[in-house]
């Protein structure tokens, strides 16, 4: 008998459960069978049809990935689409988004581990537990905000990166949150972080940061979560030896820069 597609969500619910994402989130199982026996499984962060090329030109039949590729309801599902591909392929696609991003050893995680800190606490705590959205880290020395953007794309491997000054020129606790984390810049603040670094900041939240004093690191989107496609894998290899999983080749930013 070999693993099913069940099983492995399954294991993935025991470290980042369903019920903890967030009420407009979509996880779990999207297309396919819980009952099929997995031959692959790609872990990525986004489906594109790309990555759906390359999971059928190596035979995985699962794609695990951290933004739901259903995500608002759809009218119609026609070719070029990623669900029409997906469907054709008999490939099972699950995600693992929100409850991904608020479990131990999740997104959060491994940004701070890439990064190289350590969490002494969330954000924003959503769960009795205590884990929430974001985490904060403390340093032992000081960053200035350029040398603490330098830092971000270095560690992340990054093209580049946005970054503010703040009042404070000698950074020790630090707000982070991966994907789109701007709206917790007052809350960073309040909890005494001098910075935050995460992706998608809006023009407002700049305003806002400058206003207040923050320093705010923007490495983008896709920079704070490229890490979600290997913990995923990384995870799921320890714990399915038997089966082929990989990050794919093909995954890349969505923009490029000039």
């Amino acid at each position: 008998m070999g693993i099913t597609v069940g099983q492995v969500l399954s294991f993935l619910n025991t470290i980042a459960p369903m019920n903890t994402a967030e009420s407009y989130d979509n996880v779990g199982l999207l297309t396919g069978s819980s009952a099929e026996n997995v031959t692959g499984i790609a872990a990525c962060l986004d489906i594109t049809e790309e990555i759906i090329i390359e999971a059928v030109s190596k035979n995985a039949n699962l794609i695990v990935s951290h933004h739901p590729v259903i995500f608002h309801p759809m009218k119609r599902i026609l070719a070029g689409n990623p669900v029409y591909s997906l469907g054709r392929n008999v490939i099972s696609a699950s995600a693992i988004h929100t409850n991904f991003d608020m479990c131990e050893a999740g997104v959060n995680d491994a940004l701070m581990e890439l990064l190289g800190w350590q969490s002494v606490g969330v954000l924003e705590q959503t769960q009795p537990t205590g884990l929430g959205i974001g985490g904060i880290a403390e340093l032992p020395l000081g960053f200035t905000a350029k040398a603490l953007a330098e830092h971000c794309k270095k560690s992340l491997d990054l093209e580049s990166v946005k970054y503010c000054e703040g009042d404070t020129h000698a950074i020790t606790r630090i707000g982070v949150c991966s994907g789109s984390g701007g709206d917790l810049l007052a809350r960073a603040k309040a909890l005494g972080c001098q910075a935050l670094v995460t992706g998608d900041v809006k023009h407002s939240v700049w305003i806002e940061a400058v206003n207040s004093g923050m320093a705010l690191i923007d490495a983008g989107h896709y920079g704070t979560e490229k890490c979600a496609s290997h913990r995923i894998a990384t995870l799921l290899s320890r714990a399915f030896p038997e089966i082929p999983v990989f990050t794919p080749d093909v995954e890349h930013e969505p923009c490029s820069y000039v």
